[in-house]
């Protein structure tokens, strides 16, 4: 067998002090810079007439060490597949015009991102803006004359100020202290947040000034058009928004008198309103808010005027999003997750629905988080992202209600797929040993596997809680099983995509029963004879860094562990990660000074006296969801406790890890490495 030569990055990573073994890698066999190699379909956009579809292409630049993007367009016969952008710089966004006659898109490629116009017959395209910041949320006018878009407004700063003695000329000083005064006052992935708002934009399609329609110190998001005009958007216009997160209300404005009238009154959150094409109805998505971790997502028709709300979701199990209504107002187009796979469906307006569309797959380098996206035309062609466990996202269509077999359009990883060898994926069941609930998960098994040898077995957990895994191509866990591990994922109670009551089992319970649930899965697997029960790991990130400190502070059999970004504290967490006003309202019944136990009993420090498993810590630098004191807190009480424990702070990161190729590589290269040094 040849063994293939580790690229530098890697070796240099798993040759360090820490790390004395690593895994050889079969030449055939999927590794790190075939990342590289990738390309992968997202956010397709059909034309209005169903003939034309434009879709992103995802590749990774080795040299710049980030993602990048551009446009290419494909008749829905599969002909005509050419590119419509080249380069680098990134390209997103897209939006048919009514007529299909023009596309407005965003692109950075004069240096910032502003908004472009194609002329599709001509192909001449030309930037109609010079905005300072990004925009997003590029929709047409009904008559192709104008564009909406949303974007940050900077805002005055605190007020508060200290008296400075001036500088001595030539002197070199301190940069001057930020000074805080909102309650949200970072983000994961965007760092500390400036004084300003969102607001709503309108621009002549022809290029020109733009205008500022929405004022006040609100955030206003989800601006769509009505078919005579106006607008509809969600705000928060209560001005205790900052406190009070998940109450936006939706409102209708006249673009040229300005005025504006409130449709929605009672509790929100209300979502991705839709005015129907014949501009009778109202469609958003929102719930009646319980204030709990997890909430049913539905869908909710209303008049025009916001009269005779009624839900129209009843009779489907999961959460509803990505609305669309078809041409005729009779019913609308949804995504939604089921049993692990992410699908469209359509709904009338009597509430019944039917499948359009199954295995949506995303366009990731990460782990394999269910999702995807689709688009739909007037006549019903719908055009989405679409994948399988073992194949990266391609462009697939089909044609409601027709029943046309749906086809996929482009082969983009078929030499891919040739030249690199992969782990075998397998889907399971296991009952679980504490109620009635039925536990999906995967099993990746290594490239050549041999199922009469036994083989050392990662447990990866995914974050959330409230999301889900399913059959999507994961190079991430892929990189794992190359390196010789069976790699298992699931998706224990607290998972969305099954029902209502196995999602919110966990509400103000977790971690609780999904550690069990993840232990009968580990069984499961160990019971099909080919796993070296002396090598288990296990690992997760976010959500699956709470269940894997969990784990090992509830049991001994696994050798070694790898918790990725973590909350180790509940009480620390709910006052420092970047959703400050929304965790402890949502997630636990009192704030933590007024019931501490209630954050200690479902916090993974309560356990670490417990712990006797090699442990690495690995997160984020510049992690503001899960910050790094939570890493710090549980590495420290390891120490303490005299375990092997060691802290990885990945550098230009945030939440996440995967955002960057390097990055992802390191994270794979640390957690096998860890796992290497303890194999027995």
């Amino acid at each position: 067998m040849k063994i293939k030569q580790l690229p530098l990055i890697a070796f240099l990573l798993l040759t360090t002090s820490l790390f004395n073994v690593h895994a050889q890698v079969d030449e055939s066999y999927f590794d790190y810079m075939d990342v590289f190699d990738l390309v992968m379909v997202a956010n397709p956009e059909i034309s209005p007439d169903g003939n034309t579809i434009i879709y992103q292409r995802h590749q990774f630049d080795v040299m710049t060490d980030r993602r990048f993007t551009n446009l290419w367009t494909i008749s829905f016969s599969g002909e005509n597949h050419r590119p419509l952008t080249s380069g680098k710089s990134g390209y997103g966004n897209v939006a048919w015009s009514p007529s299909g006659d023009r596309i407005a898109y965003t692109s950075s490629e004069e240096g910032s991102n502003q908004i472009f116009v194609r002329w599709m017959d001509t192909g001449v395209s030309t930037s109609i803006t010079n905005l300072t910041e990004s925009p997003g949320n590029l929709s047409w006018s009904p008559d192709g004359t104008k564009l909406l878009f949303s974007k940050f407004v900077l805002g005055s700063s605190s007020t508060v100020r200290a008296d400075m003695p001036t500088p001595p000329q030539g002197a070199e000083w301190e940069q001057p202290a930020k000074v805080i005064d909102k309650v949200a006052y970072r983000s994961d992935g965007g760092g500390y947040i400036p004084d300003g708002f969102n607001h709503i934009f309108v621009i002549s399609a022809e290029g020109g000034a733009p205008r500022q329609l929405t004022t006040g110190d609100y955030n206003y998001s989800s601006p769509s058009w009505t078919p005579d005009g106006n607008i509809l958007f969600t705000a928060d216009r209560s001005g205790n928004a900052e406190l009070d997160p998940n109450n936006a209300q939706i409102y209708e404005m006249d673009i040229e008198s300005g005025e504006l009238t409130q449709l929605t009154d009672k509790r929100g959150p209300h979502s991705n309103p839709k005015v129907s094409p014949n501009g009778n109805l109202i469609a958003y998505t929102g719930y009646e808010d319980r204030f709990v971790g997890y909430q049913l997502t539905e869908l909710y028709i209303m008049n025009r005027d916001g009269s005779n709300l009624r839900k129209i979701s009843q009779q489907v199990p999961q959460d509803v999003s990505g609305i669309n209504w078809a041409s005729d107002s009779e019913s609308l187009f949804f995504s939604y997750l089921e049993d692990g796979k992410a699908k469209v469906g359509n709904i009338k307006l009597n509430g019944d629905y039917t499948e359009v569309a199954q295995n949506l797959s995303s366009a990731t380098i990460g782990r394999p988080y269910s999702g995807g996206s689709y688009s739909v035309a007037n006549n019903g062609r719908v055009a989405y992202s679409v994948g399988t466990a073992t194949t990266p996202a391609e462009l697939g269509v089909v044609h409601f209600p027709t029943r046309m077999a749906a086809r996929t359009l482009t082969n983009l990883n078929e030499q891919f797929l040739k030249a690199n060898n992969m782990g075998e994926v397998e889907e399971f069941w296991v009952d679980s040993s504490v109620d009635d609930f039925r536990v999906q998960g995967w099993i990746i098994t290594p490239p050549d596997f041999d199922p009469d040898k036994e083989y050392p077995m990662i447990l990866e957990i995914h974050g959330g809680p409230w999301s889900s895994y399913g059959p999507q191509f994961s190079p991430e866990l892929q990189l794992m099983a190359s390196r010789g591990y069976v790699v298992v994922y699931t998706n224990p109670r607290g998972s969305t995509g099954y029902s209502e009551e196995f999602a919110a089992y966990i509400n103000n319970n977790y971690p609780s029963e999904d550690y069990n649930d993840l232990m009968d899965a580990t069984d499961y697997v160990i019971d099909q004879g080919y796993i070296d029960e002396d090598n288990l790991f296990i690992t997760g990130g976010s959500g699956g860094g709470v269940l894997t400190a969990w784990s090992i502070g509830m049991t001994d059999r696994f050798t070694a562990a790898v918790v990725a970004k973590p909350v180790i504290n509940w009480y620390s967490f709910v006052l420092t990660a970047d959703g400050i006003p929304f965790f402890s309202k949502y997630w636990f019944t009192e704030k933590p000074w007024d019931d501490p136990q209630q954050y200690l009993e479902h916090s993974p420090i309560s356990l670490v006296g417990n712990v006797t498993t090699p442990t690495m810590m690995l997160t984020g630098e510049q992690d503001y969801r899960t910050p790094m004191s939570e890493t710090e807190q549980y590495y420290s009480a390891l120490k303490l406790q005299d375990i092997d424990a060691v802290m990885v702070r990945i550098q230009g990161s945030g939440h996440g890890i995967a955002g960057k190729p390097s990055n992802l590589f390191r994270k794979v290269g640390y957690i096998t490495g860890w796992f290497e040094k303890y194999k027995n």
